[in-house]
């Protein structure tokens, strides 16, 4: 015997109308192209990530100068968004990209920040890092200037007015 509570299939189920699947297609676009067209970082913030991303290479390189015992560099070319990293033959171990095609506006060494095997930063003719009397400087675009102090190799990233790491 049928129960007279049950309706049979495809009768009185509702699924939705073509309005209501318009009206969500509609406010899934809006929220797409918002999230699409606001970027909520500007030019200095990619400067500050590509500062990170560098120093943390710089420690790195440093590190891996002391834990192998050999000097090892870091080759950084003015203008350019890329840098090398580099044993110390000079043979290329690894190719970075700085975030966003930020790219070294100036450093104050020849192209090589080279660690020996106690991790202090020198030039590969032995000189230590000259102009300041506290290190190399490295100039990224979005006003981001990051030192490596000359004794211990710190990289951090600076504060050029009032001459400390940030």
């Amino acid at each position: 015997m049928r129960s007279k509570n049950k309706k049979p299939a495809g009768r009185g189920s509702r699924g939705f109308t073509s309005l209501e699947l318009i009206i969500v297609i509609i406010i899934l676009g809006i929220l797409a192209a918002t999230i699409v067209i606001k970027n909520p970082f500007s030019m200095g913030d990619y400067g500050l990530i590509a500062a990170d991303q560098l120093i943390a290479d710089i420690q790195y390189v440093q590190m891996r100068a002391m834990g192998i015992g050999q000097s090892q560099r870091i080759s950084l070319v003015n203008n350019s968004s890329s840098y090398n990293i580099r044993d110390k033959d000079g043979n290329i171990l690894e190719t970075k990209n700085l975030a966003k095609e930020i790219k070294f506006i100036s450093n104050n060494f020849s192209g090589y920040l080279s660690f020996n095997s106690l991790g202090e930063p020198y030039y590969d003719t032995g000189m230590n890092c000259p102009t300041t009397d506290e290190g190399c400087m490295i100039l990224l675009e979005g006003n981001v200037t990051i030192m490596i102090y000359q004794i211990t190799g710190k990289a951090c990233k600076y504060d050029v007015d009032n001459k400390k790491c940030l």
